[in-house]
């Protein structure tokens, strides 16, 4: 059943295989969910801050004009995650073409490697079939239609696995903050930046 023989790897299933595996027992799956629950907890705060940041950051490519920016939240808030995070990355590629800069198109790269992985693990955390647990601690993080069957994608959960991931969303908010203010200070420096917005 298990593909690798690192029990860190996810498990990817058939409905068949994944009907095999025992579920957990209702009170061992509530004293282990009660140990994971906080820290899922500061998945979600993480994530939700690193996406505040990107809405925000998005304003200030656009606008810096407070009424201005209460407009822009209208649409802000009917985008996703992955529509933000795209069109802030396609704000920052633009701004990077007005010239030549320290901050690279290799350094935008790595950003949006870096908020793919985060709304991935934060996905997989939101969606987690957490009551349908089984034992070891796999928890199915996705379920897809193929045309081999429904194929279910499980991983393995435990305190260790949850502290780095939460350390791994608010790292990436740093580190997209970080990216943000080098470009601006950058395009402040090269008089990119209209004066109204310094």
């Amino acid at each position: 059943m298990q593909k690798h023989n690192d029990p860190a790897a996810p498990l990817q299933l058939t409905l068949r295989e994944a009907d095999e595996l025992d579920t957990v027992d209702e009170s061992e799956l509530a004293d282990y969910l009660s140990d994971l629950a906080p820290e899922i907890g500061w998945i979600i705060i993480y994530f939700n801050s690193l996406e505040d940041d990107v809405s925000r950051f998005i304003r200030a490519a656009i606008l810096r004009d407070p009424t201005q920016d209460e407009r822009m939240d209208v649409f802000l808030a009917g985008m996703l995650f992955s529509a933000k995070a795209r069109a802030l990355l396609d704000l920052y590629g633009q701004m990077l073409e007005s010239g030549v800069f320290e901050v690279t198109t290799e350094d935008l790269r790595k950003v949006d490697v870096l908020l793919t992985e985060c709304a991935t693990r934060r996905n997989e955390y939101a969606h987690a079939d957490w009551i349908g647990m089984k034992l070891g601690g796999y928890v199915r993080v996705k379920s897809q239609s193929k045309r081999s069957g429904i194929s279910h994608r499980y991983k393995r959960y435990d305190l260790a696995r949850l502290h780095a991931d939460v350390d791994f969303i608010s790292e990436a908010r740093d580190k997209l903050c970080e990216f943000n203010e080098r470009l601006w200070e950058q395009l402040r420096t090269h008089d990119r930046v209209p004066r109204d917005q310094l």
